[in-house]
């Protein structure tokens, strides 16, 4: 049971400007996620490395990734509610950093991208796009900016922890969201001393669904030793989680990934990019899609131009 997380996939391309191949493919297949709809429930893009270009249906462009360049913006809350056409690109204009001022340079890529299903009752709500900003939480902050992503940082500086949505130790996410669900980002350092570095985090009572995936280093949760590219399911029994970090461990640095969240309870439907809650739902969306009611696609290789007057000709309902 991983409900209210429909999927969750971790991302990892890198593009050199030297490949002669990816010319070639360029031609039959882009570069990312050209326009494509959704109903019924929310995307979260989360940019590790790189980062996206979005431009959707609503006449909405945003760059946003996990460089300097893009500011801090480095998580996208999409949510398609009762339809949304979106078209994400990898942003590859610059190199690595490590690669600026080289002839031959790669551009790396990588992110999380989560499907987080939406209580039926707001499957139909208008669609949206919004930009999270990381922001570091001071020992003196009060109120979470609107549109960021809380990050703290322990006091020995060995764990920092980002949320994307919920609540960590008394700091809660500023994204508003009609689903019960937390997701968020914990890396543990090594720590000099000979000591393992631990993060403690009390569950919510209503969050039955609590999900692990371990993108680097190794760590142990009650007893199990876990290493890097797995997937953790926890049983609901417990109220803390406790995460540790063996200090023999060879790897600087766990970073981990956690989802939780409270159970819809409710029946679901899925196909392509739709979830609902019955296949008739399911057939109703794809007719207003074709139907053209969440607007009608576009190519990737539009100007902004084209596509803004692509949208305003054919509108979308929602």
């Amino acid at each position: 049971e991983t409900s209210p997380f429909v999927l969750m996939v971790h991302h990892r391309h890198a593009f050199m400007n030297w490949d002669p191949i990816r010319y070639i493919q360029q031609t039959f297949f882009p570069e990312g996620f050209p326009a494509h709809p959704h109903r019924g429930f929310i995307t979260v893009t989360y940019c590790l490395k790189g980062g996206m270009i979005h431009r959707d249906s609503l006449g909405i462009k945003q760059i946003y990734g996990a460089e300097e360049r893009h500011g801090g913006r480095h998580v996208q809350w999409l949510t398609a509610g009762a339809g949304i056409q979106h078209e994400e690109m990898w942003d590859v204009r610059e190199p690595d950093a490590k690669d600026k001022g080289s002839f031959l340079w790669t551009s790396s890529q990588e992110l999380y991208q989560i499907w987080l299903n939406l209580p039926a009752a707001y499957k139909m709500s208008a669609p949206g796009a919004d930009m999270l900003e990381a922001y570091a939480v001071k020992e003196n902050s009060s109120a979470i900016p609107t549109g960021s992503t809380p990050i703290i940082t322990s006091m020995d500086e060995s764990t920092i922890t980002t949320i994307v949505c919920g609540e960590y130790n008394g700091v809660k996410a500023s994204v508003e969201c009609p689903t019960d669900a937390s997701i968020i980002r914990v890396q543990l350092k090594k720590k000099e001393r000979n000591s393992p570095t631990v993060w403690t985090h009390n569950l919510p009572p209503s969050h039955k669904t609590a999900i692990l995936y371990i993108r680097k280093g190794s760590i142990d949760v009650d007893g199990e030793h876990i290493g890097p590219h797995h997937t953790v399911y926890l049983t609901a029994s417990g109220a803390q989680l406790t995460i540790t970090k063996p200090h023999d461990d060879d790897n600087d640095e766990a970073d981990v990934l956690l989802l939780s969240g409270a159970p819809l309870n409710e029946p679901i439907a899925s196909q392509g990019s739709m979830v609902m809650n019955t296949d008739n739902e399911i057939r109703e969306a794809y007719m207003d899609f074709q139907n053209g009611f969440m607007g009608v696609p576009w190519s990737e290789k539009l100007t902004d131009e084209e596509w803004r007057k692509h949208v305003a000709r054919f509108p979308s309902r929602y």
